[in-house]
């Protein structure tokens, strides 16, 4: 009896240990079908392959970040929810049938909470197969509504929010939502729609930028004619006031008032100790200040003296 249960006990744990290495073994082979990362800032979904087949229907679960382990059969997908960028070109139809390219730049989020929508209804590749075909489908929808010249000038922004406000339209096909969720289908949250560079045919770049730059020579002759506008009627007023004041001062400036004002000036004078020769009595009832340092008098100061009858 004893050799009986020795014998079972070796089988046994021959056949444990066999059994451990081969699930060891697949483990190892498998490990890239079994073991997953949910890294931070994603979601995944995993779906049921035989549990789908079962319940013939679409049978997933919403998997949060961490580590995940699931079986060989099922399927692991995974989603960035961090803020995204890209740049696509379109080649556009302006309203006067100019062709010429843009450069659009979308941002969004993917709503984590609704990613079993998005891997059902679109799957990993919704970039290129939802969101870019709708925002090329309205860009060239909005853009025949130009012309060239107004999307290179000042309508980029109408047409920025324009387009913004199409994709996130309340009812719309794709799912796509405003920057606030506002429906419970929407599996994007579109952050907003760039025109981030415009390619004009040359010939019609330059002629743009000629017209733009006659436009602003323009502007600038406009100024300076209500410039010179404003700057004749400062002079016109400025006039106006000096004739004011002379018709006001004029009738109270009496010759004996300017004889008093110069006897006061020359007995201020005389206190001075410069050496001077100051000329009083002239025509004009002033005193006439001659500086003594030179040897001769000035034309004006000799005529003065001469007129007065004062000789130095």
């Amino acid at each position: 009896m004893k050799n009986y249960l020795l014998g079972v006990y070796h089988r046994l744990k021959y056949g444990v240990g066999f059994t451990a290495l081969i699930l060891l073994f697949l483990l190892i082979v498998l490990w890239d079908r079994v073991v997953f990362m949910v890294p931070p800032g994603h979601g995944a979904v995993v779906w049921h392959s035989i549990r789908a087949n079962l319940v013939r229907g679409y049978d997933s679960t919403l998997v949060g970040e961490g580590l995940e382990i699931i079986l060989p059969w099922d399927r692991f997908y995974l989603y960035d929810l961090r803020l995204q960028s890209h740049t696509e070109t379109y080649h556009v139809v302006s309203q006067e049938g100019l062709h010429f390219e843009i450069d659009m730049s979308v941002r969004w989020r993917v709503v984590g909470s609704n990613l079993l929508y998005l891997n059902r209804d679109v799957g990993l590749n919704y970039l290129r197969t939802m969101i870019l075909p709708d925002v090329g489908s309205i860009l060239r929808e909005i853009v025949a509504q130009y012309p060239a010249e107004a999307l290179y000038t000042i309508d980029r922004e109408m047409v920025q929010d324009a387009i913004y406000e199409e994709l996130t339209a309340v009812g719309a096909p794709n799912h796509i939502g405003p920057r606030v969720a506002n429906a419970p289908e929407n599996t994007i949250l579109l952050e907003d729609t760039l025109l981030t560079n415009i390619r004009l045919p040359e010939s019609l770049k330059a002629a743009i930028e000629r017209k733009l730059s006659e436009a602003e020579l323009v502007d600038q002759y406009t100024f300076r004619v209500a410039r010179e506008r404003l700057e004749s009627e400062r002079k016109q007023v400025e006039a106006e006031g000096i004739r004011n004041f002379q018709e006001t001062v004029a009738p109270a400036i009496t010759p004996s008032y300017l004889e008093w004002r110069g006897i006061e000036a020359t007995l201020e004078l005389a206190k001075s100790p410069n050496s001077k020769v100051v000329v009083i009595g002239n025509s004009s009832g002033l005193p006439l200040i001659l500086d003594t340092q030179e040897n001769t008098l000035s034309p004006a100061a000799a005529a003065a003296i001469g007129s007065s009858g004062v000789e130095e």
